[in-house]
C-alpha cells in the first residue's frame, strides 16, 4: 500500500505527515491515509464502544486494594522505504524536522511519544520491504498533533510553507510503504522507562496456532517473568499488543511483543540461568517455552535500534 499525501490539513499539519482528507473526526484530529478511510468510517461504532468500556472501567469500585489496570495506548506504526541510492543518513534531517514537531505535540500532552527505529535484523524474507519504522504512541485511536499555537511558535507564518516543502522531502527520501493501528493492552516497566538509543527492541509478530483460542493464561506468565526480569535489571520494558487495523486473516499476525534490552545478550540469556539464583528453574523456564510455542506462532522477528525520538516531560 503506497501512502502519499494530499491537501495539508487546516495549518497543513497536525502533528504527522503523509496527510490525506479527513474523516471526519474534527478539526484537530490527523486525517487518515485514504486506504484507511472507509475502515475508519466503519469501526467508529467499535471504538464508541471501546472507549465507553473503558470509560466505564474507570469508575468501577473495587472493595479491596489492588493494582489497577494498565491504560491502554495506542501505538502508530509507519513504514518507510529509502529512495533507491539513499540511506538512513539521508532520512535523518527530515525524521528530525519531524521530530521537532512532534516533541512540540508530547510537550502539549498531545502525544505520548514519537519514535524513528532503524531495523538491525529481520526474519522478513523480503528484506528490503522496509527500511525503517516511525512509532506513534497516542491515549487515543487517533493522531493528535501539534495545536496550531504550538506551530506557529515553530515556524512563525510559514507554516503551510514549511510543512508543504518537508513532505516534498519526505517522500523524495523514504515514502511510507505501509502503515499499521496497534492497541497496546499490558505491559510491564522500569520507573519512568522511555526509549533511547542505547537501547535494543526486539519485536515479534505473532498469531494464535489455533484461531480464537484462549491466551491469557500464558501471557499472565510471560508478563510476570519479565517483571522478575525487570527487578534483576536484564529487561527494561514488556508490552503486548493487538492488531486493530488492518486486520484479517490474510495478514498473517494479530499480536505483537516488544522487548527493550540494553544488550543482545540479555534476550540469550533471559532468566540467568547460570547465575546462583536464577529467575527461574530450567524445567519450569522450558515448560513455559514450550506452552507460549504451543500457544503462539511467532511469524516475525525483527530488532531495531532508536535513531531519534522525542522525550517526555519529567523523564
Amino acid at each position: 500500500m503506497q501512502i502519499t499525501s494530499a491537501t495539508p490539513h487546516r495549518w497543513g499539519y497536525n502533528g504527522h505527515k503523509h496527510v490525506m482528507p479527513t474523516c471526519g473526526l474534527g478539526s484537530d484530529w490527523l486525517p487518515m491515509p485514504f486506504g484507511l478511510k472507509q475502515l475508519i468510517h466503519s469501526s467508529m461504532s467499535i471504538r464508541r464502544t471501546l472507549l465507553l468500556s473503558i470509560f466505564a472501567s474507570l469508575y468501577i469500585f473495587v472493595a479491596t486494594a489492588q493494582t489497577p489496570p494498565p491504560q491502554k495506548l495506542y501505538m502508530y506504526l509507519i513504514y518507510h522505504k529509502l529512495n533507491p541510492g539513499l540511506t538512513i543518513q539521508d532520512a535523518l534531517p527530515v525524521e528530525r524536522e519531524w521530530k521537532k514537531i512532534n516533541q512540540a505535540a508530547v510537550d502539549e500532552g498531545r502525544l505520548e511519544g514519537w519514535y524513528m527505529t532503524v531495523k538491525q535484523f529481520t526474519s522478513n524474507p523480503n528484506q528490503t520491504e522496509y527500511d525503517y519504522v516511525t512509532r506513534i504512541i497516542s491515549k487515543e485511536m487517533a493522531i493528535r498533533g501539534a495545536s496550531p499555537e504550538a506551530m506557529a511558535r515553530i515556524y512563525g507564518d510559514s507554516v503551510q510553507a514549511k510543512m508543504a516543502d518537508l513532505q516534498k522531502r519526505d517522500r523524495n527520501t523514504a515514502p511510507v510503504v505501509k502503515m499499521e493501528i496497534w492497541e497496546i493492552s499490558d505491559g510491564a516497566y522500569t520507573p519512568r522507562f522511555a526509549p533511547d538509543n542505547t537501547q535494543f527492541m526486539i519485536v515479534e509478530r505473532m498469531k494464535r496456532r489455533t484461531p480464537g483460542a484462549d491466551y491469557e493464561g500464558v501471557l499472565k506468565q510471560i508478563k510476570k517473568l519479565g517483571e522478575e526480569r525487570i527487578k534483576r535489571g536484564n529487561l527494561l520494558a514488556w508490552d503486548f499488543a493487538s492488531l486493530v487495523i488492518p486486520n484479517g486473516s490474510e495478514k498473517g499476525y494479530e499480536f505483537s511483543t516488544s522487548q527493550f534490552v540494553k544488550s543482545l545478550s540479555d534476550v540469550a540469556n533471559p532468566v540467568q540461568a547460570d547465575s546462583p539464583t536464577p529467575l527461574m528453574p530450567a524445567p519450569a523456564y522450558k515448560q513455559l517455552r514450550s506452552q507460549a510455542a504451543q500457544t503462539f506462532d511467532v511469524v516475525r522477528q525483527e530488532v531495531y535500534r532508536f535513531m531519534e525520538y522525542t522525550n517526555k516531560p519529567g523523564n
